[in-house]
């Protein structure tokens, strides 16, 4: 691969994606919690006999090692990159009998998997240095072990019992004609530079589109029931083309397809159709099903990200295709295993997207969505009314990722403390302002609130930051600071006035009637309740910025009530799962008397609590609350909230 090439689009590639899944190996993936706590148990790699510690942390007490106790994470437990919890109550588990045996046997299969991971990270590192060194990435962010002070899927750091482990590595596949697919017992050849000349070499063999029928049947299942769980307000019409886009991409995009079969295996595994001595059974299945093809994902989206930056030119669709795998990942992983691991799926899929705009999508020095969604295919568009353009397969797939792109840009810079990256594309891409031939993201279609919400969201994110780094040198001017908070409030008021204008509809009740609606469930238009839950998060946010940590003031407490009963006013417990960040933001500054209502919230959507990212969003709130004492309300902030698990988390 010639340097230049490496520098135009590999550069990218090697530093951010190669070196993004290098450092990944095998998906961190948590093996499904069935109750509010349950201990994780990772990797181990091989140390002197230590003695038995009797005051540590309860993962080196389990292992009958010695522990430095450190805080949040101790040495021991950093080192080997594994949980470690710390807690003052006896976690029930550990009851010398057959419960704490069985959490040892989970710690040793545990321990063979972990090898496997190492010995994964480490080829493909070996790859990334045989294809040379490329330019470096300041999106590159390197991942850390998982601290955390209480046990991955607790919600307040109390006692629980260890859920089964991840079950061992799956047979391997047969070998077809078809798209190239990674066998996890296929090896890579690292004497030579031409073990990167072929697929075969590249550690991928090949598996024909005719599947067996439990994939089959999980993709039918991903279609009909995970991915309405996921977006329950995306339903483009079948004048919009519907949603067959995304068989189309499941079917032609390997590395998305095994990615959808990992996610659908643990959807299942945790929300239980049916509560029998046989769903343990179907547990087991859906657990092995799950490693098995996300260690495919992984792979697979590694091959095509060598693969494409190989080529001198980068086309267009193979492009998007690889942004499209890269934000699912992201998706899955955030659900999977809420380490702080998302940061590089995130990095690596803003670059991509920066680079497909870069390359395919300036007109006249500014984005253009028009011009990349016209070479994405064969004809031109076809508009059939006002709000309604029938979209190709690969056109609605870069529109549907690049939103939830942007919405997770947005969402993480509150956690991260940064401006949104992808600020200078909000304008073009998500604009209310439609001039003849462009076409904007609206996010009512996709996430169901407006766009002027989440972006006023990005605006007092890019206004903490600049606060803090004007405090840092100085130079803080509060008259400034006011000023600039005072014109985002007062977008915020203006938006909630026009929702509540009766002239002032959602674009579900301006698109043209359905003529199969009679065929289809009902739902509700509840844009303008869903938006208002963003604006009154995004006020409490915008305070916290200006005034600090004021829980008791009568702003904060205005509209953590009213954020509480929009909560208790949604359709169904459920979509609390798509309001994760304004619910934790609410949360963390309710007052003691309201805190059993935010529990009781998580505990209305039942098993689903399981799936995402509430149960996260609960653990940070309580830990908020046993702080409420002891925070230092100049210091503190919304930021701090979001890291208090020991590593940022990104809750959408």
């Amino acid at each position: 691969m010639t340097t230049r090439a490496a520098e135009k689009f590999g550069g990218l590639n090697l530093k951010t994606i190669e070196q993004h899944f290098a450092a990944r190996g095998r998906v961190n993936i948590r093996p499904p919690a069935q109750s509010s706590s349950s201990m994780e148990l990772g990797s181990h790699t091989p140390m002197p006999t230590q003695s038995k510690s009797f005051t540590g942390c309860w993962t080196c007490r389990l292992r009958h090692k010695k522990c430095d106790e450190t805080t949040p994470t101790c040495s021991a437990c950093g080192a080997l990159e594994i949980s470690c919890l710390y807690d003052k109550i006896k976690p029930d588990w550990m009851d010398g009998g057959q419960r704490q045996q069985g959490a040892a046997e989970r710690v040793k299969i545990e321990i063979k998997r972990a090898a496997t991971r190492r010995r994964g990270r480490k080829r493909i590192q070996n790859i990334t240095r045989m294809i040379g060194d490329a330019s470096s990435s300041d999106h590159v962010i390197t991942p850390e072990p998982c601290r955390s002070s209480s046990s991955p899927g607790t919600t307040n750091g109390g006692p629980g019992e260890s859920s089964q482990g991840l079950l061992n590595a799956s047979p391997p596949f047969e070998k077809s004609s078809g798209v190239g697919i990674p066998t996890p017992e296929s090896s890579v050849s690292l004497n030579t530079p031409s073990a990167l000349s072929t697929s075969q070499d590249l550690d991928v063999a090949s598996l024909s589109l005719s599947q067996d029928e439990r994939e089959l049947s999980l993709i039918m299942s991903y279609l009909d029931y995970v991915f309405p769980v996921l977006f329950p307000f995306y339903r483009p019409s079948i004048l919009e083309g519907s949603r067959s886009w995304i068989l189309v991409l499941i079917m032609k995009n390997r590395g998305i397809y095994h990615t959808i079969i990992s996610l659908t295996s643990f959807f299942f595994s945790v929300v239980p159709m049916i509560q029998s001595s046989d769903y343990k059974m179907c547990e087991s299945m859906n657990s092995e099903e799950l490693q098995k093809q996300a260690d495919l994902a992984i792979k697979t989206v590694l091959h095509d990200s060598l693969e494409l930056s190989s080529q001198t030119e980068q086309p267009l669709r193979e492009s998007a295709d690889l942004m499209g795998n890269v934000v699912q990942l992201l998706s899955f992983e955030i659900i999977i295993a809420p380490t702080q691991n998302w940061m590089m799926h995130l990095d690596a899929a803003i670059v991509l997207f920066e680079q497909i705009f870069g390359s395919y999508g300036m007109e006249a020095s500014s984005p253009s969505l028009p011009k990349i969604l016209a070479q994405l295919s064969d004809a031109p568009s076809m508009d059939l009314g006002p709000n309604i353009t029938l979209w190709t397969a690969n056109q609605a797939a870069f529109r549907f990722f690049s939103t939830i792109l942007l919405v997770n840009d947005i969402i993480s810079s509150t956690s991260l403390e940064q401006a949104p990256r992808l600020h200078k594309y909000h304008k073009f891409l998500l604009t209310d302002d439609r001039l003849p031939g462009d076409i904007p993201l609206q996010l009512e279609d996709f996430v169901g609130h407006e766009n002027w919400v989440l972006l006023l969201i990005g605006e007092i994110s890019s206004l903490d930051v600049w606060k803090k780094e004007q405090k840092k040198a100085g130079a803080l001017s509060m008259m400034q600071l006011v000023q600039k908070a005072s014109e985002i409030e007062q977008r915020l008021r203006n938006g909630l006035t026009h929702l509540d204008n009766p002239d002032h509809s959602s674009r579900l009740a301006s698109k043209p009637g359905n003529p199969l609606a009679f065929f289809l469930p009902a739902s509700p238009d509840i844009t303008h309740s869903l938006t208002k839950i963003w604006a009154y998060a995004a006020h409490i946010y915008l305070h916290t910025v200006v005034s600090g940590w004021q829980p008791a003031s009568p702003e904060i407490r205005d509209n953590v009530a009213k954020l509480i009963i929009s909560f208790q006013s949604l359709p169904s417990p459920a979509l609390l799962r798509t309001l994760v960040w304004p619910f934790c933001v609410a949360g963390c500054l309710a007052n003691a008397q309201q805190e059993s209502t935010f529990r009781d919230l998580v505990m209305s959507m039942g098993s689903l609590q399981m799936f995402g990212t509430v149960r996260l969003a609960l653990r940070i709130m309580e830990d908020v609350w046993r702080r409420r004492g002891s925070i230092e309300l100049d210091d503190w902030d919304i930021a701090a909230c979001l890291r208090c698990v020991g590593h940022r988390v990104l809750l959408v």
